[in-house]
């Protein structure tokens, strides 16, 4: 699946009618991606299990746009949300098994929903079910005969046995012990992770905190900005910024977007941007120049996708000496950093002049330098990319269209993109890229130097 498995813009949700109707969730807009874990946390009462619901097409969209699995569920009919079900696995507070049932036939019970399935299939799955969570043993157990972990891992693997594309889990670990709800969602994740399944966790449990990729916290029915997630719980929000770090993503995150979605994605990190710096004197450099560092390479990597060029080079203007920084990312997709002293070459011309400079046949441009402008190259886009202020500070060039020349929609694009990444870009040479090594010959801020 290429597309986000959820997409919701929009969406607004209430009970009641006339007099005492009373919306519940207010104008809910986010996208999770294929693979991701997700943490929905937030007071009683703030909405979390309705939006869990609505997601799962147990409960009918009333406004905005639900997509889930490529299905629009506002208006749907029933034979679409049935079928919506059909590919979602559900874990709940109460792990809702038949005592009269052994645990493998209380996870045939879920496998009788899927028609490409065949009835003697049934034990077979359930058995391979049961021993991915690791009740190989406990196949002919009943309930009474299990622990309370053990019942809710019958119920992990109730919702797996479908090989589900999504997971809804509503405070699966409320009930259990700090270890055994420990286990059950590092289990979780590892199924997870194997099989590509997207799951969605609604948890008032702060232990588990650091299994998530991305934490959404809904309040009084209101998704709440980066802002409010780190003022609420700095602390385990830097530590899940880290380790999202480490996994480095990012590249992969993008590597399939469509450029309208990649786009959204960026504009979206801008504004988390902006939130960000409001609170960045409590976030360690290296966090926070190591997270933008991994937008800088993901975006110059894509950037040569989408426009079909060879490849995409950031400049960034050294204040300290003249000449540019170069920023790109080879061939095995490491990226690596050049320094140019001199004012020479069309890339210079862009940042003294401050417009956009489309070319071909570029050796031959009397301005031309073939040390900062490279060597073989034929056709350019160069594009200035401005502070706060207005100044120019850095300048994206993308060198030789693999199929004709760079057209005006080109430009066009790419001008949007520095418009929207330009704070980004601003945010990361400012403070330096990686405090652990820095820009080679510079001292960053942020390394405490």
């Amino acid at each position: 699946m290429n597309s986000a498995p959820i997409i919701i813009e929009g969406l607004n949700h209430y009970f009641g009618e006339g007099e005492l109707r009373r919306q519940i969730l207010f104008d809910i807009t986010t996208e999770i991606r294929p693979g991701e874990i997700v943490l929905l946390t937030g007071p009683s009462g703030s909405g979390k299990t309705t939006l869990l619901t609505l997601i799962g097409a147990l409960r009918t969209a009333q406004e905005g746009s639900l997509r889930v699995l490529d299905r629009e569920l506002l208006s749907a009919k029933e034979q679409t949300l049935t079928e919506v079900r059909k590919r979602i696995g559900y874990i709940f507070q109460a792990h809702n098994l038949l005592a009269a049932l052994t645990a493998q036939q209380n996870v045939q019970m879920a496998l009788q929903i899927q028609p490409d399935l065949a009835s003697k299939q049934y034990p077979q799955i359930a058995a391979e079910a049961l021993g991915a969570v690791g009740l190989k043993d406990k196949v002919h157990s009943y309930p009474s005969a299990l622990s309370g972990g053990e019942r809710q891992r019958v119920a992990i693997a109730r919702a797996l046995a479908g090989a589900p594309d999504i997971i809804l889990a509503d405070e699966p670990t409320a009930s259990l012990d700090k270890r055994t709800g420990r286990e059950i969602v590092e289990l979780l994740r590892q199924l997870a992770r194997e099989q590509s399944v997207t799951v969605i966790l609604v948890t008032h449990d702060n232990r588990i905190l650091d299994v998530a990729d991305r934490i959404l916290t809904l309040e009084d029915g209101r998704l709440s900005s980066l802002m409010n997630r780190v003022s609420t719980d700095t602390h385990r929000m830097l530590q899940l910024l880290v380790k999202d770090i480490q996994k480095g993503h990012f590249v992969e995150h993008v590597a399939d977007m469509q450029p309208a979605e990649f786009m959204r994605l960026l504009e979206q990190v801008t504004r988390e941007t902006q939130e960000m710096l409001a609170i960045v004197n409590v976030i360690q450099g290296q966090t926070f120049a190591g997270m933008i560092r991994q937008v800088v390479d993901a975006s110059a990597n894509k950037l040569a996708d989408i426009i079909n060029a060879e490849k995409a080079v950031l400049y960034f203007v050294d204040s300290d000496a003249s000449g540019l920084w170069a920023w790109a990312v080879d061939d095995q997709q490491q990226s690596y950093e050049r320094h140019y002293s001199t004012d020479a070459g069309i890339l210079n011309h862009v940042v003294k002049g401050g417009s956009t400079i489309r070319l071909e046949g570029v050796a031959e441009n009397p301005r031309y330098y073939s040390a900062i402008d490279g060597e073989a190259v034929n056709t350019l886009l160069a594009v200035p990319v401005r502070d706060l202020s207005g100044s120019v500070f850095a300048v994206v060039a993308l060198l030789n269209k693999k199929e004709g020349v760079f057209s005006k929609e080109d430009e066009q694009w790419m001008e949007r993109f520095t418009k929207s990444a330009g704070l980004i870009l601003e945010s990361w040479w400012r403070m330096g890229c990686d405090c652990r090594t820095g820009m080679v010959g510079r001292q960053p801020e942020c390394c405490g130097s």
